[in-house]
């Protein structure tokens, strides 16, 4: 059994992932549109969708903080069916996949989905105002495969930094299952936590360090919209 010392330091393992992670995500979510053939190329896919999600970022409905969960609804509306979210949970868990059973793994999928969607969304609204700027550098596609190299100049840094995207096609669609941060594998550096975390204590001790983290970012949640609501 971790002490509690351990347990402290695993969550900050998760927050320093989902650190990464948002950036990735927050990215990601510009670049893919719902329900796109796999026909497409998927450089043709980003470029067309780019515009779709500054809109949204953009649009002035959808500015203030009153309405931060509905630019939330409205971009995870747009991303998640571009994600092969199972195979980027599998992966992610690594070894520790094969020993679960079905309800576990649909458990673990949820937890792992919710805690990278919340994340992102508290990291949302510093590009409302300043959308990054997109390069397209290159796609290789092999296959049922395909990777999308590009950059993005972030504005607020004044910095750009590589993101590359992993493509698999599933029901004739491409679909996401890993994405590259600055050389930094969302789903290795994911599953390196993971399995430090379970090889120091235990897989039910993983879940609890998830669903800890994911009521944290929901009480930050409730915290700011009542402020929001009080300073009105």
């Amino acid at each position: 059994m971790i002490s509690l010392l351990s347990m402290v330091y695993e969550e900050d393992v998760v927050d320093t992932a989902c650190s990464v992670w948002w950036k990735i995500a927050v990215v990601t979510l510009l670049a893919f549109p719902a329900h796109v053939r796999a026909q497409e190329s998927p450089m043709a896919m980003i470029r067309n969708t780019v515009e779709q999600a500054t809109v949204i970022l953009q649009n002035p409905s959808n500015q203030g903080k009153e309405n931060f969960q509905l630019r939330i609804t409205k971009l995870r509306a747009l991303v998640e069916p571009q994600f092969d979210v199972r195979e980027v949970a599998k992966r992610a868990l690594g070894p520790y996949w094969q020993g679960r059973t079905e309800a576990e793994r649909n458990e673990f999928i949820r937890l792992f989905t919710d805690l990278v969607q919340k994340t992102w969304g508290h990291m949302l609204d510093r590009y409302n105002a300043n959308v990054p700027q997109f390069l397209y550098d290159q796609e290789r596609i092999d296959g049922n495969f395909a990777e999308v190299d590009t950059r993005i100049f972030d504005p607020g840094q004044n910095r750009a930094f590589s993101l590359s995207y992993k493509l698999h096609q599933v029901d004739n669609h491409w679909l996401i299952y890993d994405v590259i941060a600055e050389n930094v594998s969302l789903v290795r550096n994911y599953r390196n936590q993971f399995n430090r975390i379970i090889s120091k204590s235990s897989y039910q001790d993983l879940l609890q360090i998830l669903e800890n983290k994911i009521k944290e970012l929901d009480t930050t949640t409730s915290s700011t919209q009542e402020r929001n609501a009080a300073a009105e």
